[in-house]
C-alpha cells in the first residue's frame, strides 16, 4: 500500500524527500487553512500546482491527486470562511505565506515559485482572482458555475492565460449565462484563448466539468511549461499560447449531437465566435460534451467488479476509478428507434476499439495509469456520425484505496 506521509504545522522534521510516500503538508494562515499534496513520485522537483481556493478537501487518490501525478505537479487545498469579505486577497496571502512555510519545511525551494493550474467550483471561481494576481505564473484557470471573468477587468500580461469555464444551461438565480454575452464572446472577439462548455441539463452543477477540466490542464501544462525545469528556487518562465494555434468548436447549434471541430486554420464558421481549444485530444472531449441529450449511452465497468460507471445524469459526475492493469468492458445502450450501423470507443481523440453488430461491446486493456476521457462515436443506419457525452476513468498507480 501507499504510504503517507503527514506534516501539520506543529511538525519540525523536513520530509525525506527520497521516500516513496506521498506527503501532505498543512498549515493556517490567518483565516485561510492551507493543505498540500507532494506525491510520492515526484521525488524530484515539482513542476507546477493545482490550486483548489475552496470548497475542496484535499486527497491523496482522487482524480486531481492522479493528475498530479501524471504530470509532476503538487495540489493545494485552500479553505476560508465564506462570509468573510476580500477573501481573495486573504486567499492569496494564505497561498504564498503557506508555500514559503512549506519550502522551508521539506527543503523544496521551488515551491514558492511554481506555476499554478486554478479549479474551482462555484465560490471556487475566486481562485481566477487569486492567481492572476501574479499572471506570470499562471498556467490557466477552470471554473465551472462561477461567473465568466471580465476581461476589461484583466491586466495586459493577463490576457494571454487560457481560461475554461462551464455553465449549467437551465438559468438560475446566479445569473450567470448572460456572461458568455458580456464578457465570454469579447474575449473571444480580441483572440483570448478561452474555452467554454455548456452543461445540457444543468443548472449550478459542477456535473461532469471535471473530464473536460483535466485533459484541458494537462494539455495546457505541456504546451506551456518550459522543456527545461529551472533550478529550485528560480522562476519558471511560461512559453505563450500560440493563438493562430489550437482547435476551434461551432457551439452555435444547441440541438447537434455532433459540433464541428477543427484546427484554427481550417474552421469554416465565425472564428471570433468558436470556442477555442488547445488541441485535438480536447477538442473531441469538448465535443462529445456538447452533444444535448444524446440517444445513446456509454458505459464502462471493471472486468473484476471494482468499479462501473453511474446511471448517466446530467446534474451529476460520471466518473469511475480503477486500479493499476484492470481491464474495462465499454459499451453502449440506445434509445428506442435509435438505429445503431457502428460503435467506435475513444480515450480524448485516440480510438480504442470498434464494434460493429450488438451488443456493441469491446474490452480496453492496457490502460495508462492516470485520467482518461472516455466517448463514444457512433454512426446511424443513414450514415450519419454522432457522439455520446463522455465519462471520466481514473487508473491509479497503486491498488491502494481503488474501492
Amino acid at each position: 500500500m501507499r504510504r503517507l506521509v503527514v506534516l501539520t504545522a506543529l511538525t519540525a522534521a523536513p520530509a525525506m524527500l527520497a521516500a516513496a510516500a506521498d506527503t501532505v503538508l498543512n498549515t493556517k494562515v490567518g483565516p485561510v487553512n492551507v493543505a498540500l499534496l507532494i506525491p510520492a513520485e515526484t521525488s524530484g522537483p515539482l513542476r507546477g500546482l493545482y490550486v483548489h481556493a475552496a470548497h475542496y478537501t484535499l486527497r491523496t487518490h482522487d482524480r486531481w491527486a492522479e493528475s498530479a501525478r501524471s504530470i509532476s505537479f503538487g495540489h493545494v487545498g485552500l479553505n476560508i470562511d465564506l462570509k468573510l469579505n476580500n477573501r481573495p486577497k486573504k486567499l492569496r496571502k494564505g497561498l504564498d505565506e503557506g508555500l514559503a512555510q512549506f519550502a522551508a519545511r521539506t527543503g523544496r525551494a521551488e515551491l514558492p515559485h511554481l506555476p499554478m493550474i486554478g479549479v474551482g467550483h462555484s465560490a471556487g471561481g475566486m481562485v481566477v482572482p487569486v492567481l492572476m494576481r501574479t499572471p506570470e505564473r499562471t498556467i490557466t484557470t477552470c471554473v465551472s458555475c462561477g461567473w465568466i471573468t471580465d476581461p476589461a477587468k484583466l491586466p495586459e500580461n493577463a490576457l494571454h492565460v487560457p481560461m475554461l469555464f462551464t455553465l449549467g444551461a437551465i438559468p438560475d438565480a446566479f445569473k450567470m449565462l448572460p456572461t458568455i454575452g458580456t464578457r465570454y464572446l469579447p474575449a473571444r472577439a480580441k483572440g483570448m484563448p478561452w474555452g467554454l462548455a455548456v452543461q445540457w441539463g444543468c443548472a449550478h452543477d459542477f456535473a461532469n466539468s471535471a473530464t473536460l477540466f483535466i485533459p484541458w490542464s494537462e494539455s495546457i501544462a505541456r504546451l506551456r511549461l518550459p522543456k527545461n525545469t529551472p533550478a529550485p528556487g528560480k522562476p519558471v518562465t511560461l512559453r505563450p499560447i500560440d493563438r493562430t494555434a489550437g482547435w476551434l468548436g461551432d457551439r452555435s447549434n444547441e440541438k447537434t449531437h455532433f459540433a464541428p471541430i477543427a484546427p484554427t486554420g481550417e474552421f469554416k464558421g465565425e472564428k471570433s465566435k468558436a470556442v477555442w481549444l488547445p488541441d485535438r485530444t480536447v477538442a473531441f472531449v469538448w465535443r462529445a460534451m456538447q452533444s444535448n441529450d444524446p440517444p445513446v449511452v456509454l458505459h464502462a465497468a471493471a472486468a473484476d467488479g471494482s468499479a462501473t460507471l453511474p446511471k448517466a445524469n446530467p446534474k451529476t459526475e460520471r466518473g469511475m476509478t480503477v486500479g493499476p492493469g484492470i481491464a474495462m468492458k465499454l459499451s453502449v445502450t440506445a434509445r428506442e428507434g435509435t438505429q445503431l450501423a457502428e460503435v467506435t470507443y475513444f480515450d480524448g481523440d485516440r480510438p480504442l476499439g470498434k464494434a460493429t453488430s450488438a451488443p456493441w461491446e469491446m474490452v480496453w486493456r492496457g490502460a495508462a495509469a492516470g485520467a482518461h476521457a472516455i466517448s463514444a462515436i457512433w454512426t446511424d443506419a443513414a450514415g450519419q456520425k454522432n457522439t455520446t457525452n463522455p465519462a471520466l476513468v481514473i487508473v491509479r498507480r497503486s491498488p491502494a484505496g481503488t474501492k
